[in-house]
């Protein structure tokens, strides 16, 4: 829409140019009239829900006001104005300009509709943001406590209780970041949590409004890492993602506790009451999936776990005479690695069978493995959705993305209904 949009009013813009200078006249009191009749057309299709309102259009919308109001002024005032054609070109390149910018948001971040989730619950939601006081901010200037906000998708209105999925998002990632998934999940009686790394997320929003960005550092030794090349930086990489994995792995089992001892002492909270805390699964995208791995090799209440196109850092457990030492000790518990295809063949190129993905697969008490062919790694979040753009700028495949994200949020779904419902044997290909 926001590209169409830019089209027609840039085509009209084109129309006055020509029109002017062919009659040496400005038309101011034509101009205006089509100014105002295009805010009133822009307000009607707005409330048709033809343009779904959102941070995309405001931009726009103030332009087409401003410009009414301006049209309105001269129609009052009704003066006679000659122009230039020098005049008629600034002009037309000014109004071009700034459509150009005002419909910037609209063509990057495009109106899409939601997949239809197929399950029959509605979705409830909340937002939380808890303190950890036994850990201290690594990205705190003053020393401050670790504070996480955590959001969360539930079945609205019922008595019934539900298994629980924490989910991690990927470095640079948000909350929100897999919001389809979610829905799907929710829609067929899971609770999500979905935590918001601090520091390490794109950004997090506390519950008092407070905004947090990524910080730098982070974002420049993740951009160097993913860029490395070099065999011989592996064991300097490995002390660096060593350290993000205990803040990870740290927030997990602080929202995961909290969760739990919420559970207990909340019992009337439509939220907490909901959930059954006997059946617990994890989830990640890449880092989140690293993180979410290594969770369910250290926590005894843990039923299954997701790894969405990430390496299992953690089974990684140091170096020996320049090689990596993988942990030996089996997967305790139902493991389920979803790779876009250029990680699966790279991965089984350089490393073989002593991938880390590979190897505790091998030794899982169960595990299933699945590729999706001509997906890339971010094909496995709603970006591809939101913002196409950015999306084959940061790293997604030749794929359809909807059928993507719909087929991944279907295997994902009959895995935790196998696990974390007893239904039956998860029904995944070896690819799709």
């Amino acid at each position: 829409m926001g590209l169409m949009t830019l089209i027609i009013l840039l085509a009209l813009e084109t129309v006055w140019l020509i029109w002017s200078i062919t009659t040496k006249d400005p038309h101011r009191e034509e101009k205006s009239i089509v100014r105002i009749a295009l805010l009133l057309l822009f307000s009607g299709l707005l409330l048709s829900g033809v343009y779904q309102w959102s941070f995309r259009y405001l931009a726009i919308l103030l332009v087409l006001v401003i410009q009414a109001i301006i049209g309105a002024v001269v129609l009052i005032r009704k003066q006679d104005v000659r122009r230039t054609t020098g005049y008629f070109i600034r002009r037309y390149a000014g109004n071009s300009l700034l459509f150009i910018l005002a419909l910037s948001l609209a063509i990057v971040f495009p109106q899409y509709d939601q997949p239809a989730v197929t399950g029959d619950y509605h979705i409830a939601t909340a937002r939380y943001t808890w303190t950890d006081d036994s850990r201290t901010d690594p990205f705190s200037d003053t020393q401050a406590n670790r504070v996480l906000t955590v959001e969360f998708w539930y079945p609205d209105q019922t008595d019934e209780t539900f298994p629980l999925v924490v989910f991690s998002h990927g470095a640079f990632g948000f909350s929100g970041s897999n919001y389809t998934t979610f829905a799907q999940l929710v829609s067929h009686g899971y609770v999500v949590a979905s935590i918001g790394h601090t520091g390490q997320a794109f950004y997090t929003k506390d519950t008092s409004g407070q905004v947090t960005i990524a910080e730098i550092d982070f974002i420049s030794r993740a951009a160097e890492i993913n860029a490395n090349q070099d065999p011989a930086q592996e064991e300097a990489i490995y002390q660096t993602t060593s350290e993000w994995m205990k803040l990870r792995t740290g927030d997990e089992h602080f929202v995961i506790d909290t969760i739990l001892a919420l559970c207990r002492e909340q019992a009337d909270d439509p939220l907490f009451s909901a959930i059954n805390s006997e059946h617990i699964g994890l989830m990640g995208h890449s880092l989140g999936g690293a993180s979410s791995a290594q969770i369910g090799r250290e926590r005894s209440d843990i039923d299954a776990v997701i790894v969405l196109d990430g390496t299992m850092l953690g089974e990684v457990t140091g170096y020996q005479n320049g090689e990596p030492v993988l942990n030996k000790t089996p997967y305790p518990v139902p493991l389920f690695n979803i790779y876009a295809e250029d990680h699966y063949t790279d991965s089984l190129r350089i490393n073989g069978a002593e991938y880390s993905n590979f190897a505790a697969s091998r030794n899982a008490v169960s595990a299933y493995e699945t590729v999706f062919r001509d997906a890339g790694h971010l094909n496995f979040t709603d970006l591809p959705l939101f913002s196409p753009l950015l999306a084959r700028l940061l790293g997604t495949g030749s794929v359809d993305e909807r059928a993507c994200i719909d087929t991944m949020n279907q295997v994902v779904l009959d895995f935790f209904d196998s696990c974390l419902k007893n239904d039956g044997v998860p029904h995944i290909a070896k690819d799709y």
